[in-house]
């Protein structure tokens, strides 16, 4: 649907892009930046019944005030898209985990996230995180706390603290838009701080 977000893998790089307009047989998308190759080319997007995939190639492009427009057109059928394909950007983040059954408290920082789920190093407390328990994150994104629910993957433990996986569960659809935008906004960014 025009305004739905998809992600566009070109080549090596990942780009977020909105749908302007469906057109018969093609889709106008908005990129904030124009992937240096843009083949091989691979649409992802998520809906209520999962993550989806096609293949697609570019009939046109022009720029525009907010980066550049691109007609593509998809290559044979859609398929369903793995959930491991989201993308995941390194990132330090703050964050509060709180265990539903126990209650416990835990802090720490991210060192990456995708739409699915987080990876980061908790402080070290007394208590341990119960490997499997559903938990609730509290993510600071933006300047403020973002509620999201999940559970414990993995769990590892040393005396300083604890290495741990979190893999996010029931994600409102907005929620993943936001997670997703910020992840290819942090990439975006590396990328361009690697082309200085």
């Amino acid at each position: 649907m025009p305004g739905a977000l998809v992600d566009v893998v070109a080549g090596a790089e990942v780009v977020t892009a909105q749908v302007v307009q469906l057109r018969a047989g093609s889709v106008v998308l908005d990129l904030p930046v124009d992937p240096a190759v843009p083949e091989p080319l691979r649409l992802y997007w998520s809906t209520s019944e999962g993550v989806h995939t096609v293949l697609a190639r570019v009939a046109l492009r022009w720029p525009v005030r907010t980066g550049v427009r691109w007609q593509v057109l998809p290559i044979g059928t859609t398929e369903p898209g793995n959930r491991r394909d989201a993308v995941r950007a390194p990132l330090r983040l703050r964050f509060q985990v709180t265990e539903r059954g126990s209650g416990a408290v835990f802090r720490g920082r991210t060192t990456d996230l995708s739409e699915n789920g987080m990876r980061g190093r908790l402080e070290a407390t007394s208590t341990a995180p119960s490997e499997g328990a559903p938990v609730d994150v509290g993510l600071l994104l933006r300047g403020a706390v973002f509620p999201l629910p999940g559970r414990w993957q993995t769990v590892i433990g040393d005396e300083d603290g604890w290495d741990v996986a979190v893999a996010f569960t029931d994600l409102a659809e907005s929620m993943a838009d936001l997670l997703r935008s910020h992840v290819f906004a942090a990439l975006r960014e590396q990328r361009r701080l690697s082309l200085l």
